[in-house]
């Protein structure tokens, strides 16, 4: 099938990629999101994620805080045991990567409807039939591209925000000097990190508070662009820092994109407090981790517990992938947790 946009068929007529093309903006309406059961698949992996890990020709971890690539695995080969290691894993280690996957729409979106509910978008485009497939598409036409390269979490505005969110890229921007593949990388930043790097008062006063998130400027631009509005865009209030279910440890939830205002506290220090950590994001490199695609690679991150951006280095070439998002639990706070740093110090006290 050919994705359509409001205005008809772009003028690209030139490339397939994966045999789907543009966008489908095509409005039709859903109900509502309200809380449902969630039950991290996490919470049943072998702590040592041996069924996954023995079964990988190699594993390298790309930097000390985050990030790790898998090798000599195919995910839609990978038993139900080696999927809960795998969320495991990605719970630990913020994102997991793993290239030449042969793995297409349908075998992606099975594998990421294991996790949990998959999210459709209130208003991106999608894939006709599958609505829980958001293509992640730009070309000659993306002339605003640049402002997607904002540090976010995905749309933290929901009441149950995604969790892991599986990403293949299949069509890779011909951007490098002599016409070659470049261009187009993703950084994604550790939660975990960069809440440990902060201040022990700070961390502290943090955890006080709770901040609004809200979906209605993406609504709002979906609206004046021509595209279309599937629910009701919310607001949400979560807490600025949240503990993740499986690994019990603390990180930042915050961010730039959809992150409007600290509640209870006046305008100006909220914003100045938002501002100082999105810094704390945008800088700490040391916590950071930049994945070059190749083709039918694939990114596993844990949307809970990282930041992403992409780097829209590539215009005016096409680079095409697709994107499914299982959602997870409502974001709390649960005060018996710690950070990273204090449980596997606990844990490395216990061993010895």
């Amino acid at each position: 099938p050919e994705y359509q946009t409001p205005r008809g068929v772009s003028p690209l007529q030139s490339v397939r990629a994966a045999g789907l093309q543009y966008p489908n903006y095509t409005p039709f309406k859903l109900p509502n999101l309200t809380e449902a059961p969630f039950t991290d698949r996490g919470l049943s992996a072998d702590p040592t994620k041996s069924r996954l890990l023995k079964a990988a020709t190699a594993i390298t971890h790309l930097t000390p805080e985050i990030g790790t690539e898998l090798a000599g695995l195919q995910l839609k080969d990978l038993t139900d045991e080696q999927k809960d290691d795998l969320a495991r894993l990605v719970a630990e280690r913020g994102v997991v990567f793993f290239r030449d996957q042969d793995l297409d729409v349908h075998e992606q979106t099975a594998f990421g409807a294991y996790f949990g509910d998959l999210h459709i978008h209130q208003m991106a485009g999608i894939i006709p039939d599958l609505p829980w497939v958001h293509p992640i598409y730009k070309d000659e036409t993306a002339v605003n591209g640049r402002s997607h390269q904002i540090w976010h979490s995905d749309v933290s505005y929901e009441i149950q925000p995604p969790g892991l969110t599986l990403l293949k890229m299949d069509t890779l921007p011909n951007a490098g000097p002599d016409g070659g593949l470049a261009g187009g990388d993703t950084i994604w930043a550790s939660g975990y990190a960069l809440y440990e790097s902060l201040s022990p008062k700070l961390r502290s006063f943090l955890e006080t508070l709770e901040a609004k998130h809200s979906g209605l400027e993406q609504a709002e631009k979906a609206l004046r662009t021509n595209g279309c509005l599937r629910r009701d865009p919310i607001e949400t209030i979560h807490p600025v820092v949240r503990t993740h279910p499986v690994t019990k440890w603390k990180t930042l939830y915050v961010n730039e994109n959809f992150t409007k205002e600290i509640i209870g506290l006046e305008k100006r220090v909220g914003d100045g407090i938002l501002d100082a950590l999105y810094r704390t994001v945008a800088e700490g490199y040391e916590f950071q981790v930049r994945w070059k695609w190749t083709k039918n690679a694939v990114a596993i991150w844990d949307n809970r517990a990282t930041f992403h951006t992409g780097i829209f280095d590539y215009f005016p070439h096409l680079r095409h992938g697709l994107r499914v998002a299982p959602q997870a639990e409502k974001p709390y706070l649960d005060p018996e947790s710690k950070t990273r740093k204090e449980v596997l110090q606990q844990a490395s006290e216990k061993g010895n």
